[in-house]
């Protein structure tokens, strides 16, 4: 299996090389723009960028490893990320990932992330890229079941 970004992908590609000063500064918006377009990074997105930034792999696949927003494996279910540092766990984090473990595990992979930079509006969690904040268990009712 190989990799190749889209064509609307590859025009954005190099828009952000016009952005950065330096190409390796282009791996982790690289490896975001891999993973929305294939829903992970596979080994051959990260040897694809690791090649076009002039990198070694093991920088690339060090980048990615060392995230917890990255997927490495494909899944099966949409994904809801809850944040678990430390405004959104005050602000009662530990209560909503508990309600979705128990209400919605079956439908969504639940996942605990660091930091997503939203913490003024904790607690925080994401579903398939997109913020939500200030969650209740509620608020993740009326989401989660919007179909």
């Amino acid at each position: 299996m190989s990799f190749a970004f889209t064509q609307e992908n590859t025009i954005r590609m190099a828009s952000l090389l016009n952005r950065y000063a330096q190409k390796k500064a282009l791996s982790l918006p690289l490896l975001w723009l891999a993973q929305k377009q294939e829903g992970y990074i596979s080994e051959e997105a990260m040897q694809y960028i690791s090649e076009f930034l002039e990198l070694p792999y093991m920088h690339i696949y060090g980048v990615a490893t060392f995230y917890t927003m990255f997927r490495l494996q494909k899944g099966d279910k949409p994904i809801i990320e809850v944040c678990r540092t430390l405004s959104c766990e005050l602000a009662g984090s530990e209560e909503i990932k508990k309600y979705l473990k128990e209400n919605y595990s079956e439908r969504y992979e639940i996942v605990e992330v660091e930091c997503m930079g939203a913490c003024s509006g904790a607690p925080m969690c994401t579903l398939d890229g997109k913020y939500f904040e200030n969650i209740t268990p509620e608020i993740l009712d009326e989401v989660l079941n919007a179909d």
